[in-house]
């Protein structure tokens, strides 16, 4: 891939990742909002975090096995 080809998708990986740092930091702000101001709804918070994280690797997990169970054997 010649530099000129690469430089729109270099241009649009900056832009998520500046987006995704930004979100973060946002994410970050408004958890300690909410430590400070609400306790018990930042347990809740992380609770559901938890949660997501399960099942999220479950999913990953599930289409892994998946996706090795229907790959053709190699000989």
């Amino acid at each position: 891939m010649s530099k000129a080809a690469s430089q729109p998708f270099e241009n649009a990986l900056i832009k998520v990742v500046d987006l995704l740092v930004e979100s973060r930091i946002r994410i970050d702000a408004m958890e300690q909002i909410v430590v400070k101001t609400n306790p018990v709804a930042y347990d809740l918070y992380l609770g559901m975090i938890e949660n997501l994280r399960a099942k999220k690797a479950a999913e990953v997990n599930r289409v892994l096995t998946q996706a090795l169970k229907s790959k053709p054997k190699e000989r």
